[in-house]
This record gives C-alpha cells, sequence and structure tokens, in this order.
C-alpha cells in the first residue's frame, strides 16, 4: 500500500494532514499549477492590453476623419459662394450645383425658392 495515501483531520489544528509525506507530489503539482498560472494570467493580459490600443487608435483616427470631413464641407461651401459671386460660367456653376445636390448638408443651399406669381 505503498501507492495510496490517506488523508485524515487533525484534531489540534483542524488542517488535514496525509500518512505519508507527499512533497514530490505537492513540487509536481506546484510547477504545472504554475505553468498555468502564468498562461490563464499573461495570455487574457496581453489580449485586454492590444484591445485597449486598438480602441484608442479607433477614437484617434475617428476624430482626425471628422476633422478632414468637416473641412471638405467648409471648402466645398465656400467655392461653391465663391462661385455664385464671382459669376463663373454657366458650366461650372451647373458642376457645383450638382455636386452640391448630391450632398445632404450642402442640398439647403442650392434650393431655388419658388416663384411668386
Amino acid at each position: 500500500m505503498a501507492d495510496t495515501v490517506t488523508f485524515s483531520i487533525d484534531s489540534t489544528t483542524g488542517l488535514p494532514t496525509t500518512s505519508e509525506p507527499c512533497e514530490d507530489y505537492i513540487d509536481a503539482m506546484g510547477e504545472n499549477t504554475r505553468a498555468w498560472l502564468l498562461l490563464l494570467l499573461v495570455v487574457p493580459s496581453l489580449l485586454n492590453i492590444v484591445s485597449l490600443i486598438l480602441l484608442v487608435l479607433s477614437m484617434v483616427l475617428i476624430r482626425r476623419l471628422r476633422a478632414v470631413a468637416d473641412n471638405i464641407k467648409s471648402s466645398t461651401h465656400w467655392l461653391m459662394r465663391t462661385a455664385v459671386r464671382v459669376g463663373l460660367g454657366p458650366n461650372a456653376k451647373r458642376a457645383l450645383m450638382e455636386y452640391a445636390r448630391t450632398k445632404p448638408a450642402l442640398q439647403r443651399l442650392v434650393q431655388v425658392p419658388p416663384k411668386k406669381e
């Protein structure tokens, strides 16, 4: 019966005790547990850090894109106003008006008011 170990509870301390010392088993189990603990702590932490980096990068890129879109809208608006004021040729006016009609933000600027009868 050298392969079996019996466990009992010590009446004075209330802790489990064994009939034979099992330090070798505990050491082997500790090495195995240490490897799993390292794997289960490091891998999710690395994934969280990568996710956080991607989230911050996405936020920065979205803010830059919003600024670029605002600049394009503003430039188009001022170009159209300048074309109307300067009195460009009919082809240029027509091209600007067609472009402005395709953009929802600029549609209200190119609406022709109803004629009074």
